[in-house]
């Protein structure tokens, strides 16, 4: 496997007044790769959320090791790309993410190779939107949120775990460790708590907290996903953020090839279940039907 890290120029996408770059990370097979697999992290989360240092948690190698190349992005002002000084809105931030796709793609010498785009809760969100506005992909997935109404699971009456409030991140069989370390000090993640896959702010920066509307509220982007005209994969655990998994499909009546599938012993935070495997092979088995690879 070849690992390449990349910097993409997305000044003009953000409509920025100064440059600003978007941070990604090229997984890639030893052989020209067949599909190429374009991920984008949740809230809170940065692009090493597809890569997590534990052995057998990682997406891009589970990938790698099938022919496909997995490219990973920070979503502007999060991790390793730039603090914009101003907010951008959810726009903004989905139009770099389509500027870092295409300039990864181009700078890997790989634009001829299909590519799907996936993004798990926030970036499902940004990837919604980037889809409705420019048509980055010829697929989509959506993991882990709800085109309809994305809703936080609450811990039934009984439940006395230590992170309560984000009962619908992780099953009961997710190492006890691998828990503490992802929620210690989520969602802002103070200095010296942010673990490797983590990110100590949002999409956008810290100048974006208070623009941008309420990803929870109903429809939040219920007209970007309306208009989504390409193949979609619906992707859930059996303890997430979508209320209703088989009402989902209703929200992207432009589409005319929608897959839902729900994972079990999975919570919302996809690749730290013991059943991750099963969602990765589905989403390749989903991408390689839909792009004829």
């Amino acid at each position: 496997m070849h690992v390449r890290e990349l910097r993409i120029d997305v000044t003009a996408a953000a409509g920025a007044s100064t440059p600003l770059a978007n941070a990604a990370t090229a997984y890639l097979p030893e052989h020209p790769p067949s599909l190429v697999v374009v991920a984008y992290p949740g809230g809170g989360y940065s692009r090493r959320y597809f890569d997590l240092p534990e052995p057998g948690y990682s997406q891009a190698h589970h990938h790698v090791a099938r022919g496909v190349a997995l490219v990973a992005c920070d979503h502007l002002g999060v991790g390793d790309s730039d603090l914009p000084a101003e907010p951008v809105s959810w726009e903004g931030i989905a139009a770099a993410g389509h500027a870092t796709a295409l300039g990864a793609v181009a700078e890997l010498g790989l634009e001829g190779v299909p590519a799907v785009g996936i993004g798990q809760s926030y970036g499902g969100l940004l990837l919604t939107i980037q889809q409705a506005e420019h048509g980055t992909f010829g697929a989509v997935a959506v993991l882990g949120w709800s085109g309809l109404h994305t809703v936080l699971p609450e811990a039934p009456p009984d439940y006395r775990g230590p992170y309560a409030p984000f009962y619908g991140f992780h099953f009961d069989d997710v190492p006890a460790a691998l828990v503490e370390a992802d929620l210690d000090g989520y969602p802002t993640r103070p200095p010296g708590k942010v673990p490797p896959w983590g990110a100590s702010t949002m999409p956008g920066g810290p100048a974006a907290v208070g623009h941008h509307p309420d990803p929870l509220g109903p429809g939040a982007v219920a007209h970007h996903a309306a208009r989504i005209d390409v193949p979609i994969f619906i992707g859930n655990g059996e303890r997430d953020v979508c209320p209703d998994p088989w009402r989902e499909p209703v929200a992207y009546r432009a589409s005319n090839d929608v897959t839902v599938f729900t994972v079990p012993r999975m919570a919302h935070m996809h690749n730290f279940a013991s059943t991750r495997s099963l969602l990765w092979d589905r989403v390749l088995g989903w991408a390689a039907c839909v792009t004829g690879t």
